[in-house]
């Protein structure tokens, strides 16, 4: 991912690191040769660090970094090191930031896209996208989105019991999920922080923009992963390619529903299996519960399920 950037040269360069976790023999190590990648910045550029002195987490350093990067600038392409983009991804990137750097309605400009095969309309280079979660493996956006951005989602237990959110959902099935994905966000059962841009994306009317090619690979599946543990994920795909110039527009802002729900049935339904998982745990007591549950995650993630 470093290289790609190095190809890129870009103007100003952010890089931020995570602190090692005190429990894991070694990391401080490979921490340190992370962020001495630095050492290669080799072209005319403005470069800024933000090294933690402690660990911070998957679910507070990257949001933080993130702040950190808008507190200097209105914009911009954000990152991690798993996410490997294609030369033309940068160039993308920036002509949409300007074109729709006044537009409210824009959340985010997603690099990856998991379903290159469904054909936009009328041939055009990208298309609009209001139903993903999470997945968010090389985007760009603005300060005046990340300013709406909120982690411990205040507002959800409000938003949650309004009734506000049903007419959104495509399918029971996507519904359900979400409310899943966002109720354990909230209170801290997923230690992450992505789905809280999903929620913000949703309860502001926003839009993401996918490319109609996928433009950036994650290659971070794999058992030292965080959160793609399974080499047999369906969403490890090695199809990335690059885009054409220039770039043909959508004329309407027009959300493909479609194409959303497939993305959903193929990517985010929960499989046959979770729904064992979740069937059976519904009817345990709560001690049994917590004493399988491991067992049946671990059993999920190595099956890729």
């Amino acid at each position: 991912m470093f290289d790609a950037i190095r190809a890129a040269r870009p103007g100003r360069f952010y890089f931020a690191c995570d602190g090692a976790r005190p429990d894991k023999p070694g990391e401080a190590e490979e921490v340190q040769r992370v962020r001495s990648l630095v050492e290669l910045v080799d072209w005319p550029c403005e470069l800024k660090t933000r090294f933690s002195e402690t660990n911070q987490s998957v679910r507070f350093g990257p949001p933080a970094a993130i702040s950190w990067f808008f507190e200097h600038e209105e914009e911009g392409i954000i990152l991690e090191d798993d996410c490997l983009p294609m030369p033309t991804w940068f160039r993308f990137a920036d002509e949409l930031l300007e074109k729709y750097r006044n537009d409210e309605r824009v959340w985010v400009i997603m690099g990856n896209n998991l379903m290159p095969e469904w054909k936009t309309p009328l041939n055009d280079s990208y298309y609009f996208s209001a139903h993903g979660y999470g997945a968010y493996w090389g985007w760009a956006s603005w300060r005046r989105m990340w300013t709406k951005y909120d982690l411990t989602m205040n507002d959800w237990p409000a938003q949650r019991d309004s009734g506000l959110l049903e007419g959104h959902f495509l399918s029971e099935a996507e519904r359900e999920e979400a409310f899943m994905m966002f109720e354990k966000s909230w209170n801290g059962e997923i230690h992450s922080w992505d789905y809280q841009l999903d929620h913000g994306r949703i309860v502001h009317g926003g839009v993401n923009i996918i490319p109609s090619t996928n433009l950036i690979r994650n290659i971070g599946f794999g058992l030292a992963s965080t959160h793609t543990g399974s080499a047999v994920d369906p969403r490890n795909r090695d199809n990335a390619e690059n885009t054409t110039f220039p770039l043909q527009h959508p004329r309407h802002m027009l959300v493909d529903n479609r194409r959303d729900l497939s993305y959903f049935e193929q990517f985010i339904e929960p499989s046959p299996l979770r729904r064992i998982k979740n069937l059976v745990k519904h009817n345990l007591p709560s001690d049994v519960d917590r004493s399988i549950t491991p067992y049946l995650s671990r059993l999920q993630r190595k099956l890729g399920l």
